[in-house]
């Protein structure tokens, strides 16, 4: 428990700068200056964001109560963390034999707090966002749920330590399960090109568009650190067995989880916002028949 908690608090303040990182990249890719201002380089300015965020007053909306207010962000923020739980370090004294269960059980019930968010807040934009969260999340659910199976059959494991040990020639052979993973992933976090949920120019934010203060900053919390574990796990499932040595094992996860998390900034800055209809479309009729027939052949190779 100690250790998970540990994992939990450097994770927490991992994704404070990375939202700088992201920001700082941005600006690299768009040809201008990002955060420059709060201490060198804008090193502390996700200290200066957080203080000013728990430090706003929170309003809340005549039509319903605190308490549900206040639910949606901090179920959120809950199942975005509970993930880190099952972090799959060479310091863990325990070891979750069913973690993938557990994130694939976690990644569906946060649905039901971004849909509480969008619903209590008493706004037809954050409603409709919200119901384009829940739509996009179901449906990009059973595409990536059919991914993650495909490494799993070569592997015979759901635990995260076992699929860590495993060698590393899946990587040669899935390389187009990594690609459609990656895609899954994108859409998941709610990333660009795929951001319809938060689209600012289209829906004022979406399901946040009534939340400010300690509500957004558990929601950004919560999409950040769902960014990083998608990155590990996409470390984990494609570049197992790096190395025997446990400390550099750790050093190579930690590598890989970077370049992937600085992948997702670098799609954000290149490539366009799609139409939600061509969204829906792209997972139903391509991106799922494609992760169908790629399950099939490893299923294929694995009897």
């Amino acid at each position: 428990m100690i250790s998970g908690m540990i994992v939990v608090i450097v994770m927490m303040v991992s994704v404070a700068f990375y939202i700088v990182v992201e920001r700082k990249g941005l600006g690299m890719i768009q040809l201008r200056q990002g955060p420059n201002k709060v201490s060198f380089k804008g090193i502390l300015q996700p200290i200066g964001d957080g203080v000013k965020l728990f430090k706003k007053e929170i309003s809340f909306p005549f039509s319903t109560t605190r308490f549900m207010f206040l639910l949606g962000p901090f179920l959120c923020f809950f199942c975005a963390y509970c993930l880190w739980f099952i972090f799959p370090g060479s310091f863990r004294y325990s070891n979750f034999e069913l973690g993938l269960l557990f994130f694939q059980c976690i990644s569906s019930f946060s649905v039901f707090g971004v849909f509480l968010s969008g619903w209590v807040c008493d706004s037809r934009y954050g409603f409709l966002g919200a119901m384009r969260a829940v739509a996009q999340s179901v449906s990009y659910e059973v595409f990536m749920s059919t991914c993650l199976y495909c490494p799993l059959l070569l592997i015979g494991s759901f635990d995260l330590m076992a699929i860590r040990e495993f060698p590393l020639w899946f990587f040669w052979v899935g390389q187009e399960v990594m690609i459609l993973w990656l895609v899954a992933t994108l859409a998941e976090t709610n990333r660009a090109p795929f951001d319809f949920v938060e689209s600012e120019s289209e829906l004022v934010a979406g399901y946040s568009v009534e939340y400010g203060g300690v509500g957004f900053a558990l929601m950004a919390l919560a999409e950040y650190s769902n960014m990083l574990f998608m990155s590990l796990l996409v470390s984990i499932l494609f570049f197992s067995g790096m190395s025997s040595v446990e400390l550099v094992g750790d050093m190579m996860f930690i590598f890989f989880l970077v370049v992937v998390s600085y992948f997702m900034v670098w799609v954000r800055g290149a490539l366009p916002r799609f139409r939600y209809d061509l969204l829906m479309g792209l997972c139903w009729e391509v991106l799922l028949p494609l992760s169908l027939c790629e399950f099939m052949v490893l299923l294929c190779v694995s009897l």
